[in-house]
């Protein structure tokens, strides 16, 4: 009688020793990659364009094209299920000449073992600072799978190429 029990103990601590930590804020999420979290980098470009420039394009760029909701559908063996992902780009001046953008996305259904923050599950960040009249650093702390169409249109975007909205997934 007592393995049942022992089992039962050890299921009942076995989520909360499994859980995943999950960033719940901007702040946390940079961190974490600044930090060297798995499977993420920090990606550093500097562009030859003024702060206003850089700020204009990606605010007109990122509220357009990646605050968007994609939907899907198709039979899992014999029944049809159902998704979405809404995606929750921010993109908000904190200064002279500084910026911080995060994108972020909620998936229907959610996932299970995390509670995602307000907002969504944060997959991507920059800072944005200006460093003289006609040249601005742009800091991308992003995943290193996945996602590198919205990467690359963002660091173009950020460089003055008025790209093509990416194919949101």
């Amino acid at each position: 009688m007592l393995f049942p029990l022992a089992l039962l103990l050890f299921l009942a601590a076995a989520p909360c020793a499994y859980a995943i930590w999950v960033p719940q804020t901007r702040e946390e999420f940079v961190k974490a990659v600044a930090e060297g979290a798995r499977m993420t980098k920090v990606e550093t470009i500097t562009v030859d364009r003024s702060f206003a420039q850089v700020y204009s394009l990606l605010e007109e760029k990122t509220s357009s094209c990646l605050d968007v909701l994609v939907k899907r559908s198709g039979y899992v063996g014999t029944h049809m299920e159902v998704s979405s992902s809404d995606y929750n780009p921010t993109l908000k001046k904190i200064g002279k000449g500084r910026a911080v953008f995060a994108l972020q996305v909620v998936h229907r259904p959610r996932g299970i073992g995390h509670k995602p923050p307000p907002g969504g599950l944060y997959v991507m960040a920059a800072d944005i600072t200006a460093l003289g009249k006609n040249e601005t650093r742009v800091v991308l702390y992003r995943p290193k799978m996945g996602f590198g169409k919205i990467r690359k249109a963002f660091n173009k975007w950020a460089a003055g190429e008025d790209v093509r909205c990416p194919k949101m997934r």
